[in-house]
């Protein structure tokens, strides 16, 4: 068998390669597809082009096979240049009851914990998993079901939670004085940070003192639909904006999209230097702010997110748009 591999991966013919990925995985036969993975990734140093292959057949061992070699597939070479981070791929078949054993010590381990909690495991509270991201692994009760993406054979489907809006009142928006705060804006640019680096994504941002129709209008709206969203909306529909890559940006999972959701929650609360917040405490502080979700009769295309925020104690008043396309 692997006189027949080697010669397979000699002829470097990639579209031959993955019909045989394809078959081991049809056939269950993992050990195999491991082997046919590390002869693809060896070959790339004698110049053949088959470092692809090496990273679909490493991506297919992370979402099907046994929970060992799924497991032993977080520290390819490959595993970096997959369609999704493998820590959340490994989660949508194996429970952590299966990998727990299988997982080194590390940042990957506590990804997992992570990825696994957000699809419904009761994971212990342990130090070393919760390191990795600080915040609690297993989300409050309050907190809402986290959109988790649907991993096939060659893609990912993530589509965007907040679907069916309620219904939206128009605002007539006002010029108003952009302020000055950067370290909301700091938050708000790192939930979409793939798309504006990584992809054609463009964010637009703006702090006033006011109300929600002074913040739209500093982003230059003359008039907006919003509607009202509780906190759990929000930290949804943020988590989700988190773990997308956009358009062509890598994806970056479900549990950096959380930990991005829960920072720019505690940047809104003016809470940076306590993080990371109780979940009650997060709560209560989100429930202090008045949340918007806002469009314009511009047709909704591509990735977007798009919020306005007041606080009414202290007369501010943020609103954003992260736009990005196909």
């Amino acid at each position: 068998m692997n006189t027949e591999l080697d010669a397979l991966v000699d002829r470097a013919d990639l579209d031959d390669i993955i019909r045989r990925i394809d078959g081991l995985c049809e056939s269950r036969d993992w050990e195999t597809l491991a082997a046919l993975r590390d002869k693809c990734a060896a070959a790339v140093k004698t110049g053949r082009q088959t470092w692809p292959c090496a990273t679909l057949a490493n991506y297919r061992l992370a979402l099907l096979a046994t929970p060992a070699l799924a497991a032993a597939t977080l520290e390819h070479p490959t595993s970096t240049f997959s369609i999704g981070p493998l820590t959340e791929v490994i989660s949508q078949h194996h429970t952590w009851a299966d990998l727990e054993a299988h997982l080194e010590p590390g940042p990957a381990r506590g990804f997992v914990a992570y990825e696994r909690a957000l699809r419904g495991d009761n994971v212990p509270a342990d130090p070393s998993l919760t390191a990795v991201l600080e915040i609690p692994v297993n989300p409050a009760p309050w907190e809402p079901p986290y959109a988790t993406p649907t991993y096939s054979d060659h893609d990912v489907s993530a589509p965007s939670p907040l679907l069916d809006l309620p219904s939206m009142t128009t605002v007539r928006c006002r010029r108003a004085q952009v302020d000055s705060d950067p370290d909301i804006e700091a938050a708000v640019r790192g939930v979409v940070e793939a798309w504006t680096t990584q992809s054609n994504g463009r964010l637009s941002f703006a702090a006033v003192s006011g109300g929600i129709d002074s913040a739209l209008g500093a982003l230059g709206l003359a008039e907006a639909r919003v509607a009202p969203l509780e906190p759990s909306q929000v930290l949804s529909i943020v988590a989700w904006a988190g773990a997308s890559g956009g358009a062509h940006g890598r994806r970056r999972g479900t549990a950096q999209g959380r930990f991005s959701a829960w920072w720019f929650a505690t940047a809104m609360a003016d809470a940076l230097d306590e993080w990371p917040l109780p979940p009650g405490t997060l709560r209560a502080e989100m429930e202090e702010l008045q949340w918007f979700v806002w469009k314009t009769e511009e047709p909704d295309q591509g990735w977007q997110l798009q919020l306005v925020i007041e606080d009414p104690f202290n007369d501010m008043s943020w609103a954003f748009s992260a736009r990005d396309m196909s």
